[in-house]
């Protein structure tokens, strides 16, 4: 297992101040969750065994047995489905650092995505979670309108040409370092630019896609662990109800019934009734529209399969 590295081990094992290297976000060092953590989504998880966590704990063994192990991967799908935790927890497995660069604030720092893999490249073995890689390096002309004419979700800013130059030689810099794995998040694969898909670049895909009925029912247990239901609050059915809702919108519905139970229950415990349901679903809504979520299955079945296998 790769050696913990803390704030100030980086400020004694190099040149640069740790104000530097907060510019380039590194907000976890050390992973704080695990694939036990995160709820749902079995089958993507063993993508991630797969894709990211093979190729960093087991890269030798897989070299004698002849296979060429992916040089990075690109990790696509909507808004609050979890691809960042899903990455840390592959970090946390694979006992490597971890490192993340938040592709949104870098549009304009072609510096920071540069010291960024410096930085990967002093701390081996690291699995960097490139974030926004869409907005990073965008395809010319790309269009991020839906089917229904809208474009939610759209970009409010994207990489100068220069920070889109940076992060192509940059990625494509360390594709064969066997210590170094680049996983790419992004919301929408089609924008991208495919120079990134390249076997020589990030040559592999996962695809996480908003919950299953399966998913949902998994992450509203986990959100509504720590209370009482009462009889009418039945959580099969509120998975049902809630086909467009990613994980992030169905934690806020569970933290908002909650706080509505707090206004009427006594004694200790939280008692979650049907009604506090009812009326947190009116003040959350779920992200995905039933155009966004037909156009986000339409891309995936476009796509290229073969880069979605080992």
């Amino acid at each position: 297992m790769a050696p913990r590295m803390s704030y100030e081990d980086i400020e004694r094992s190099s040149e640069k101040s740790i104000e530097e290297y907060l510019e380039v976000y590194i907000d976890v060092l050390e992973p704080r969750f695990s694939f036990d953590d995160i709820a749902g989504y079995e089958e993507v998880k063993e993508r991630f065994r797969d894709i990211v966590v093979t190729p960093l704990k087991y890269g030798e063994a897989l070299k004698k047995a002849g296979i060429q192990p992916p040089t990075g991967v690109i990790v696509w799908g909507p808004l609050g489905t979890g691809r960042g935790h899903l990455i840390e927890a592959s970090a946390r497995e694979a006992g490597v650092n971890y490192i993340i660069i938040r592709g949104r604030e870098c549009t304009a720092h072609e510096e920071v995505i540069r010291r960024a893999f410096d930085w990967a490249r002093e701390h081996k073995p690291v699995l960097v979670h490139l974030m926004d890689l869409d907005w990073l390096a965008p395809r010319k002309d790309a269009s991020y309108e839906w089917s229904d004419g809208t474009t939610r979700g759209k970009p409010d800013k994207l990489a100068l040409p220069q920070v889109h130059r940076a992060v192509h030689e940059e990625i494509a810099s360390v594709a064969y370092d066997e210590e170094i794995f680049v996983a790419a998040s992004c919301y929408r694969i089609d924008v991208l630019d495919q120079a990134f898909t390249r076997t020589s670049m990030l040559g592999r895909k996962i695809y996480v896609p908003r919950p299953s009925y399966e998913d949902r029912l998994a992450i509203l247990r986990h959100y509504f662990s720590g209370v009482t239901l009462a009889e009418d609050a039945l959580l099969e059915k509120l998975a049902e109800e809630t086909e467009y809702y990613v994980g992030w919108d169905l934690e806020s519905l569970a933290r908002k019934a909650k706080l509505l139970a707090l206004q009427h229950t006594s004694g200790d415990g939280i008692v979650v009734t049907k009604e506090d349901i009812r009326r947190a679903m009116k003040s959350v809504e779920p992200w995905l529209t039933p155009a966004m979520a037909r156009d986000y299955d339409r891309i995936r079945a476009e796509d290229c399969v073969h880069k979605y296998n080992f």
